[in-house]
Order: structure tokens, then sequence, then C-alpha cells
């Protein structure tokens, strides 16, 4: 029994290499040409980039989506963790996303319809800064113009095309939009996984053996047709059945030797018959004829108007008007008429108008004859036989001698045609000759047709086989190397296809693990389980991905209409799972992955889950989430996650404009708004030194009291309280000592130390008095320093407790 060979795992061209070795010799041979080929035409044009992996550092977006003049920009931390930028819907978390998408992916085509264009502001820049640890690179593009890649060294250029190939690969950036269709069409969700394998060696081998495979099928049937129409007439000569069967025996593709023999065959055949010395075919035309005619009445009215001895009238008068003497310069001065003698007629003037007229006759006449001359020469040429060959008389004869009549028609008509002066012919004698001439013209054509239709047949059987021979055999030699090459591709491109299924076939198997993992861990509390994933179909018909559910152990039929079965949420948290197996994998140069609104759709038990998961992501990978629900960001805190928060606010003036705020400490962001707002003061007093003690009372007050409450939210959650009990547990805890109280009782049920704050009890009942209305009797500007310092330290206890 034969032993089953190892399925291939082909990723780069040492690879492809590698399994040509098992080829047949043809197959190989063309592997290595198209090897050599390629990787030299590469080798000298490297992508020059630098390595990985590559971290985010920021984005700055500018007329992009709903992102007007004034710039969105993010600064990020460039490691493995966590940042949340939530904000309302609409507020523009998509239009950074796909800013971002579209800038690291130079503009790789949507799965998803977006107006890219900002209303209220058209020229658009985005910005973004990557590195690797050791070096910096901003990546930029404005307009529709390609982005750039600005390298450490200060040159740029275009993104380089491992970069390009690197991010269709892994896909570091997902909108919502963007994979939310993949699980309703199959097909799609076939590519979008298929397009997360390291294929590209061997998709480009495909094309480059395809672009052989067709080139050799070209020529194979150009081969093909030539043999055929060879075939065809050699097959009907007498005497060449060797010539034949050899032929036949070759095949459209004979070896050099078998040419070299059918060619010496083929030079055998008898030579091809003389083509026949024939007149050339006439034809009447009878609307030349018809303007001939015109033009010779024309002639007979012209001729008409001039009177016999016109030419010598007008010499005459001419004489009488301009010659010089002495005697008929005294009759001209005197005006004595040279005929009569009669003094004062004024003889002189008549004579002159006689003369012109004369002379407007005769260019009448002489123009007239010159257009029935040009009409009857151009006759002559195609109305009329020339004379007859004598050649062509005796082959007529010969072939057709019932017919004489009409040769002697032939030789009368061309008779009388050469000795006609067409201005004395008649129109009667004219329309006799043209007939006669149609009829001879028509009898001509025929026999004509039959002497040139023998000749060909003739010709068939001698030198017809013997081009037709040379022909195939020439073709032959210039489509030998196509047509070998090709049947080599024709075998080489089953190797390849079978690659491709193989390495696919490996490489999906641990992702498709990945998948259901990822589909448990976010699915939980739910009785559907994927059981298996994986891709099926050929190289080139439309791709298929096989899902196996199971819904409380019970098998779904698998098909395409298996993910029918899934709610919207089980939907998209199946996209997710989909998703990020391909951004994860560990050979991405990329380290970072920006989700679009991930949890749309989610119940909080799935949030939950999808937080877990991130959080194991966030060892290793820099992840970036943007979200309209702030659900996740405190279920990562519940895990004690230290997570970045930032919050995104859209103003109304100017249009467009994308505020981003850091929330990651609520309490900070109090401290820090007062301090600024303290500082003016200084500066530039608004308010009573009274009013400046109670907004500093009140909003140190008012962040403890939200850096607690935050705290309570994340760690409650930790502690598994339901959210109804932790609502009631704060609705009881209705002051700044009472919420520290509940905040530590649940440190206690995690087991963690408590929030000691005894070194600020100063503080934190200056605070509440202050809530109660009792203000300190002394309080300048050093004092409200104090506390907001102290406020401050105690917000960093707390953070670090949580923490």
């Amino acid at each position: 029994m034969a032993r089953k060979k190892e399925p291939r795992v082909v990723l780069s061209w040492s690879d492809v290499e590698a399994a040509g070795e098992d080829l047949d010799e043809g197959p190989q041979a063309l592997l290595q040409e198209l090897v050599e080929e390629y990787t030299s035409s590469n080798r000298a044009s490297g992508s020059g980039e630098l390595p990985g992996p590559w971290f985010l550092r920021s984005l700055e977006v500018q007329g992009h989506v709903g992102i007007g003049e004034t710039p969105l920009a993010l600064k990020l931390p460039p490691k493995p963790g966590i940042v949340v930028i939530s904000a309302p819907n609409g507020t523009g978390k998509t239009s950074a996303a796909d800013a971002l998408r579209h800038l690291l992916g130079d503009g790789v085509a949507r799965r998803y319809e977006l107006a890219e264009a900002n209303l209220h502001y058209e020229d658009r820049l985005i910005q973004a800064v990557v590195t690797n640890g050791q070096h910096d690179v901003k990546i930029s593009c404005s307009g529709v113009g390609a982005a750039r890649w600005q390298r450490p060294d200060g040159t740029a250029g275009p993104l380089p095309e491992g970069w390009k190939s690197a991010y269709a690969q892994f896909s570091p950036v997902l909108l919502y939009p963007e994979i939310a269709p993949v699980i309703e069409k199959p097909d799609r969700l076939h590519d979008f996984l298929k397009g997360g394998l390291p294929l590209d060696v061997l998709m480009e081998l495909l094309k480059l053996v395809d672009g052989v495979r067709t080139e050799g099928r070209a020529a194979k049937g150009m081969v093909e047709r030539e043999h055929s129409a060879a075939l065809g007439v050699v097959a009907k000569l007498y005497g060449a059945e060797s010539l034949v069967g050899l032929v036949q025996a070759s095949g459209p593709l004979p070896f050099p030797e078998q040419a070299a023999e059918i060619r010496a065959l083929a030079a055998a055949l008898p030579r091809a018959v003389r083509r026949p010395n024939l007149a050339r075919i006439w034809v009447v035309d009878r609307e030349a004829v018809e303007r001939l005619k015109d033009a010779l009445k024309a002639v007979h009215e012209a001729r008409v108007a001039v009177v016999p001895g016109a030419d010598a009238a007008r010499e005459a008068l001419e004489k009488l008007v301009r010659s010089k003497g002495e005697h008929l310069e005294h009759l001209r001065v005197n005006d004595v008429c040279p005929v009569c003698g009669t003094t004062g007629v004024g003889w002189l003037a008549t004579a002159r108008a006689a003369a012109e007229r004369l002379t407007n006759e005769l260019r009448a006449l002489n123009t007239a004859e010159r257009a029935a001359d040009e009409q009857w020469r151009r006759l002559l040429s195609t109305a009329f036989p020339e004379p007859l060959p004598a050649e062509t008389r005796e082959l007529l004869r010969r072939k057709f001698s019932d017919d004489g009549e009409f040769i002697d028609r032939w030789e009368q008509l061309s008779s009388r045609v050469s000795g006609l002066r067409v201005h004395a012919a008649s129109r009667e004698v004219l329309t006799e000759l043209f007939e006669e001439s149609e009829q001879v013209g028509k009898w001509y054509a025929d026999v004509r047709g039959k002497i040139v239709s023998e000749y060909e047949s003739a010709i068939s059987g001698t030198a017809l086989g013997g081009r037709q021979i040379e022909q195939w055999l020439d073709s032959v030699e210039r489509q030998r190397r196509a047509c070998v090459r090709g049947a080599a591709a024709d075998k080489l491109g089953k190797a390849v296809e079978l690659w491709i299924k193989d390495t696919r076939a490996s490489l999906f198997k641990p992702i498709a693990e990945k998948v259901t993992e990822y589909w448990r861990e976010l699915n939980r509390d739910g009785d559907l389980d994927v059981t298996e994933l994986k891709l099926a179909g050929g190289t080139r018909q439309a791709g298929k991905v096989s899902i196996s559910l199971a819904v409380g152990g019970t098998s779904v039929s698998p098909g395409p209409d298996a993910p029918k079965v899934l709610s919207t949420g089980q939907r998209n948290a199946l996209a997710l799972a989909t998703y990020l197996p391909r951004a994860t994998q560990m050979e991405s140069p990329f380290r970072f992955l920006v989700l679009d609104d991930p949890i749309h759709a989610f119940d909080s038990e799935r949030v939950q889950y999808l937080a877990r998961t991130l959080v194991a992501l966030s060892e290793t990978f820099q992840i970036v989430v943007l979200t309209h629900d702030e659900r996740l960001w405190h279920e990562l805190r519940a895990l004690g996650k230290h997570t970045r928060h930032l919050r995104l606010a859209r103003l109304s003036d100017p249009a467009s404009t994308v505020q981003v705020v850091d929330v990651t400490s609520p309490g900070m962001g109090f401290i820090e708004e007062l301090e600024r707002v303290l500082a003016t003061e200084e500066k530039r007093p608004v308010g009573s030194e009274a009013a400046r003690t109670i907004l500093a009372l009140t909003m140190c007050r008012q962040a403890l009291d939200t850096e607690i409450g935050e705290w309570v939210e994340v760690l409650g959650r930790r502690a598994g309280w339901s959210g109804d009990r932790i609502a009631a547990a704060r609705d009881k805890a209705n002051n700044t000592r009472k919420q520290l109280g509940l905040l530590n009782s649940i440190l206690s049920e995690l087991g963690a130390p408590p929030v000691d704050l005894q070194h600020f009890k100063w503080v934190i009942d200056t605070l509440s008095s202050a809530a109660h209305g009792r203000m300190p009797k002394a309080a300048g500007g050093g004092k409200r320093k104090q506390w907001v310092k102290q406020t401050r330290q105690m917000l960093q206890l707390i953070a670090n407790v949580g923490g």
C-alpha cells in the first residue's frame, strides 16, 4: 500500500524550491525558472522597511468624515495595554478609526459605505506616528493622495510594500461596519479568514504559473489549428499517403526529427501551376454613362451657338481692332468703317463686341469638349474591355468553344471603340455600345471566375499543400517553447493548488481553534457551541466556510445557513471571535489592535467575557477600543486592569470639532480643572476670595466623591456584586466618609487592604463641613493649594489600592 504524502506547508520561496524537488523534470525546470525570475526581479527593489513590532504613539485627524478643521489628536502609550475611548454615537469615534484604517492601509477598499469628505472642511490631513521602540516613523496622507512613510533619517516615500501586505493580512484596525456583514454572507467570511493567512508567495506563484499556462494554451491552440488545416489539405492529395500518415502520427507538435522528415516529403510534391494571364473585368457604370451623354449634349448646344467660320471671323476682327498701320489707325481715329466706308457709325466698338462674343462662344465650346473627353477617357478604362490578349483569346476558345460569338463580339467592340470620335457619336450609337459592353462584360466575368476557380483547385493539391505544411511547421518552431512550458505549467499548476490547500488547512487549523476558543469565552452563558470551523473549496472557485454548530449538544445542519440560528449579539461575538485570531497572530509585525464598537448588541455578561479576553491579549498587544458604551471600561477596571480612559466630546464651535479628555481618573479631572481656574484667578481675579474658597472646597470634595464612587463600581463588580446592589449601597453612602467605608468593605471582601486616609482626616472634615455650609474662617491662596495638593494625594492612594 502506497504511503500517503504528508501535507506541505509552503510559506516562502525557499519552501517553494524545496517542494519542487518532488516534481517531474518538466514542471520542476519551469518552477526553477519562475522562482529565479521572480526573486531576481524583486531582490533589487527591497521594501527597505524597519522591523517591528510596531505600536501606535499618536493619531491626528483633520477634515475626515465627522472631524472638521480642528484636528482630533490622540496620544497613546506605545506599549502593551488597553486604552478605552468612549463617546456618544455621532461624536467621531468611527471617523477616527476609519481615518487610521485609511492611512495605515494606504486607502485599502472598504467593505462598507462612508462619505470621506467633511462638510465643513475639505482639506483632509491624517497623521500617525508608529514606533518599534527604536525608531519613530510618521505616516501621513492629505487630500486623496497616497500615504507617505517618513523614515527616521527624514526621507519620505510611499508605504513599504511589506507594510501594506502585512496590513492586508493581519488587519489591525477593525471597524464594526466592516466585520458585521461577514457573518451574513459566508463567502465574505471565507475571504476574510483566508486573507489572514500568509499565502502571498503561493498566490504569486500561481499567478506566474497561470501566465505561462495561458500563453501555452494560446500557442497550443494556434499550432493545433495550423496542423488541422495542413492535414485537411494533404489528405486530399493523390499519392501522399506517407505524408498524411506522418502528419497524423506526429500530432500538432512533432519532434524536430519528425518535422524535418515531414518537410522533405512535402518538398517532393509537384510544383504549383502557373497562374493564367487574364484580362481585367470591366463594369458599365450607368450613372457615368449618363454624365457622358449630358456632357455631349452640352458640346452640341455650344457648337450650335458658334457660327461657321467663327475662328476666322474672330481673328479678322482682332486684327481690325488691334493691328498697327497708318491706314487702320486713320480709320479708327476718324470712325470710318473699313468695309463700307461709312463714317460716324461706331464701327470700332461694334467690332470689339463681336470679337468678344465670338471668343466667349468658342471658349464655352472648348470647355464642353474637354469635359466630354474626360468622361469618355474614364469610361474607356472602366466600362469597355481592353483589346483581347492573344493568350486570353486562345484560353477562352479552348475552354469555352461554344461561346465563340462572345469572343468575336469582344474584338468587334474593342475595334469600334478604338476608332470612335465621341463628339460625333449619337446618343443611339453610344447606348448601343454600352449595352454591348455590358452583355460581353457579364459573360466574361462569369467565365473568368470559372477559370480562376479551376486554377485555385489545381494549386490546392500542390503548392497550397506545401505552403500549409510549411506554415504549420514554422508555427511549431515559433510556439514550441510556449507549448512545452504550457504543458509543464498545467502539471505545476495542479501541484501549486495542492500546496495552497495543504498550507491553508495547516495554517488555518490553529486559527480555527482560536476562533472556537474565543467563541466559548464570549458565549460562556450560552448553550450554542461552534464545534468546527474550516475553509473549503478550491483555489479558484468560490470559497466556502464550513461552520458546525451545536445547540445544547444537538448539531445544527451545517452549511451557509448555519449562522442564521445566531442572535444579533451572538453574530457579533462570532465576528469578533473570527477577527481576533487573524489580527493577533504572533507573525504580525503590528502589536496594536484598534476595535471600533466591539460590544455592539452585547449584554452585560458578554461584555464581561470580552473584557477578560482583551485583558489577556493586552499582555502582548496595545489595544485601543472605541465605544459608545462605558460598560467595557468598568469591566476592565473590575478585572484589575489599569486602563487609560479617554472621552470624546463634540463641540459646536468651530463646526465638526471633537475634543479629547483624559478621564482615566475622574477625580483627577476635577482637580486639574480646579487648578486651571485658580491659576487664572491669581493672574486676573474675577471672583471674591470667598468665592474662590467655596469653589476649591466644592471641587475637591466632588473629585474625592467621584473617585471613590468610580472605584466602588469597579471593585463591586470585581467582588461579584450586581448592578442593583451597588446602586443601593451607594444610595445609602450619602457622604464622603460613608462612601469611603463602602469602598473599604468591598476591599475587605476582596481580601485587599483598606484605603487609609487617617492622615487626611482634617481635609475630609473641612470638605464635609463646607458641604453643610460651614466654611473655614480664614482661607487664603496657600490654604487652597494645600487642599488641592492633599486631595490629589488621596486620589492617588485610592487609585493605587484599587489598581
